[in-house]
């Protein structure tokens, strides 16, 4: 229950992230792909390799349950940002070296349509505003 004037925080995964991440690695193969596929086309993941099963979103998507639960004003943000998977690759021995960059890339595109998706995760902020 969120009175009037209440703030929802709402956090989800990015669909798109695996796919970043797997391509950036190098582990995205032919016996991957269909998996990847999967979950980009309906943003279910069934668990089968390291994690659990659930639902991985679009930002439209989040922001559209968020809305869908009574909210307005709705924005939603990318967290990692673009960068992210450089940061993997590079490991802990570049993290130091990479790490303002790949942030700072992520705050300048952390509101923009068009790359909120590349990121692994997604917040949801929504106000709402009637009773």
């Amino acid at each position: 229950m969120l009175r009037p004037g209440g703030v929802l925080a709402a956090a989800g995964i990015s669909r798109y992230g695996s796919t970043l991440e797997t391509g950036a690695d190098g582990t995205l193969d032919a016996d991957l792909t269909p998996s990847i596929e999967a979950v980009i086309a309906t943003g279910r993941y069934d668990g089968h390799v390291g994690f659990v099963s659930t639902h991985w979103h679009t930002a439209d998507e989040l922001r559209a349950e968020v809305q869908g639960g009574g909210l307005d004003e709705v924005e939603v943000y990318g967290i990692e940002g673009p960068a992210w998977p450089a940061l993997d690759v590079a490991g802990v021995g570049e993290f130091a070296a990479r790490v303002d960059a790949a942030l700072r890339c992520a705050r300048l595109v952390e509101r923009d349509p068009l790359l909120i998706n590349a990121s692994a995760h997604l917040l949801a902020i929504g106000t709402k505003t009637a009773g």
